[in-house]
């Protein structure tokens, strides 16, 4: 039988998913200010990049508060059936594809 809970830790994990996107939405918005603040005070050439990795994290974090939406559905809707199953699979496959862009932006950093 499900409990009250059971779906409150749902939700508990549903709002680390939206805090952990905000930031990264946030950071994003830091990157790309910064590079345009740069540009105005010291007149720096080439922070178009910087602009960019910006960018990609506000959508990345855009994706994972996504992500976490879908999870939360999926697992509310194993709950109320009874048939909760593990979505490591899934959340696998998730960090892989957060990993490869995060190194991906490392790299073209260097």
């Amino acid at each position: 039988m499900v409990s009250p809970s059971d779906h409150m830790a749902n939700e508990r994990t549903f709002l680390a998913w939206i805090r952990t996107g905000v930031a990264l939405i946030g950071f994003g918005f830091v990157i790309a200010k910064f590079a345009l603040f740069l540009q105005i005070l010291k007149g720096v050439k080439g922070t178009g990049e910087s602009v960019t990795f910006g960018e990609v994290m506000i959508v990345l974090g855009a994706v994972v508060i996504m992500y976490g939406l879908l999870i939360y559905y999926l697992t509310e809707k194993d709950l109320d059936n009874g048939t909760y199953k593990s979505r490591h699979v899934i959340n696998s496959v998730f960090a892989m594809l957060v990993l490869i862009i995060a190194v991906t932006l490392a790299l073209l950093v260097i």
